[in-house]
């Protein structure tokens, strides 16, 4: 176990160049981590790293995988992040849309912040990004399950009749299968 340190920017670089990811860096410092498209989950996993707060020791830890939910399919991703959060505690997810009144799209956000105040070693950053990163792919895949049941589902309800719910026949049989 290494020294406790300072939380910071090199300490998530040093996990990154470690583990032989490739990044960006924004204009903050911060790091964004992109993976190619995941057949299981149906997407493009990116993560943002980042360093938050007045003396740098919030970490904050962000993921999607670039697909856009369309505004008909909205109560759905709500009802799932909910689903989620309620069962498990990480990551948390929640639905998010840039302009409430004239977006079309959102997406589907996993999010963790972790306050490292009191300082930290090396290989807990390694060991709470390689966690959040093993969650998200937890999750997307969950999503996947709730999407083939979905489909399974509307495929079993008869022509014609109604199955109870409010979208009035709107949406897709895969809402979360975007490009």
């Amino acid at each position: 176990m290494g020294f406790i340190e300072p939380f910071g920017h090199a300490m998530i670089e040093a996990f990154l160049e470690e583990d032989g990811l490739h990044f960006l860096r924004d204009r903050d410092g911060d790091f964004i981590v992109q993976f190619g498209y995941d057949e299981e989950i149906n997407g493009h996993p990116r993560f943002l790293l980042a360093v938050a707060g007045e003396e740098q020791e919030q970490f904050c830890l962000r993921g999607d995988t670039l697909r856009r939910v369309p505004r008909a399919d909205w109560d759905r991703a709500l009802r799932l992040c909910n689903e989620w959060n309620a069962h498990y505690k990480m990551p948390k997810v929640y639905f998010e849309v840039d302009d409430l009144n004239a977006s079309t799209t959102g997406r589907v956000v996993c999010e963790q912040w972790i306050d490292l105040e009191a300082g930290v070693h090396q290989e807990l950053v390694g060991h709470l990004t390689s966690t959040f990163f093993s969650a998200c792919f937890g999750f997307w895949r969950w999503l996947e399950r709730q999407d083939a049941l979905n489909a399974l589902a509307d495929a079993d309800e008869p022509d014609g009749e109604d199955d109870g719910s409010d979208d009035e026949g709107e949406g897709t049989d895969e809402p979360w299968k975007r490009d």
